[in-house]
């Protein structure tokens, strides 16, 4: 690596760019787009040098061991042991495992991520299904292309996110048989936030019944998702995530966690987000919410000692499991093609003057339209 760590950035980089179409699944659209790594080699070589590894690749219930790597801290040559049957994408694999090693990220970490187009695929996702949309089309033609009927049904025809959650979805049957005990509690939470129950049965159909409204009131009755409001639709995913599937060590990503939602419950969302931080969840959230920023940055302030600070908990209903501090947390602002590192300090939290700054207009905005009609009718 020291000899050879530009090649190996240029290779990244083109890496990097290939895995784009395949993400996005636009053509070349994303031809011409990449990324430029800012990176110091003598601290990526010292840091891969010091950080030990072992990869393995094992397959079959008697776990045959495929594929070995490994590699000794403060050492710089790992040994590779291969078996006899040949190994598809090899290289792939290895590329692969060695950027994660170098960039410093663990060998396995379980990601969800829930895009923004969550409500309608909750709906559809059974008719969204790419393999099955690729058996349903190919059977209705005259003559049948053997090739383009394999592309279709072991590709996709969507972006790889929304690819990946279909698949998640057309799994619910199975994945409900499993339980995450160590947060049912935070699951039932998004429950309150839903202010009703979900369940998903046999078929992998998902339903949901509504609290009762009112004591003495006759039973909700269960209803099918399709017939519920948006805020449910779009809070499904988390709550079964978080009820069936859920570990200490994962990346939970969410796009627009505040689709759907009433500010107020933005805020309880904001709060919910910065206990699964506490409790070991790495949580990436991509938002256009100044509520959630504003909620998330009272409970950054909130982690300073102070005379006043359980006054202030116990008045706005704070609870220790929700404060988050500034060493945990982090923030970035995407415009114009660049990603830019946003402030984040005790005094105030994040920094976040793309909001400050629209919101400064329209209050300046609203007052010069008010205080104007009002000398009018003077």
């Amino acid at each position: 690596l020291t000899q050879h760590g530009k090649e190996v950035l240029t290779s990244i980089k083109k890496g990097f760019r290939a895995r784009l179409r395949t993400i996005f699944n636009a053509g070349d659209i994303f031809g011409n787009s990449g990324f430029e790594l800012k990176v110091s080699l003598d601290v990526l070589v010292a840091d891969a040098i010091k950080r030990p590894f072992d990869f393995r690749l094992s397959l079959g219930q008697e776990e045959i061991e495929m594929l070995r790597l490994t590699k000794p801290g403060d050492n710089g040559s790992a040994v590779l042991k291969l078996s006899k049957q040949p190994i598809p994408d090899l290289d792939r694999l290895i590329g692969d495992f060695v950027v994660r090693h170098l960039v410093g990220l663990p060998q396995r970490r379980n990601i969800f991520l829930m895009p923004a187009e969550r409500n309608g695929l909750h709906l559809f996702y059974r008719e969204l299904s790419s393999r099955r949309v690729a058996l349903l089309h190919h059977a209705t033609r005259e003559k049948l292309d053997i090739g383009e009927l394999f592309r279709d049904v072991l590709g996709s025809r969507y972006a790889e996110p929304i690819a990946h959650y279909i698949d998640w979805l057309n799994e619910l049957s199975e994945s409900r048989k499993k339980r995450s005990q160590a947060f049912h509690s935070l699951a039932e939470q998004v429950k309150t936030l839903a202010s009703g129950r979900y369940d998903v049965d046999a078929e992998g159909n998902i339903n949901f019944t509504p609290y009762k409204l009112r004591k003495g009131g006759s039973d909700s009755p269960r209803l099918g998702l399709h017939v519920t409001s948006s805020t449910v639709k779009s809070l499904f995913g988390l709550w079964f995530y978080l009820e069936h599937q859920a570990k200490d060590g994962d990346v939970l990503m969410i796009d627009e966690p505040e689709l759907n939602l009433h500010p107020s419950n933005q805020r309880a969302l904001a709060r919910l987000l910065t206990r699964l931080v506490n409790q070991g969840i790495r949580v990436v959230l991509s938002t256009h919410s100044d509520y959630l920023v504003r909620e998330i940055n009272s409970l950054i302030m909130l982690s300073r000692p102070n005379p006043e600070r359980e006054a202030l908990m116990r008045r706005f209903e704070y609870e220790e499991e929700e404060i988050i501090r500034v060493g945990d947390i982090g923030a970035f602002l995407i415009s114009d093609g660049e990603i830019t590192q946003m402030e984040v300090t005790e005094e105030e939290g994040i920094i976040a003057r793309t909001f400050d700054e629209v919101i400064h207009q329209l209050n300046e905005t609203s007052d010069e339209i008010y205080y104007a009609y009002q000398r009018g009718q003077n």
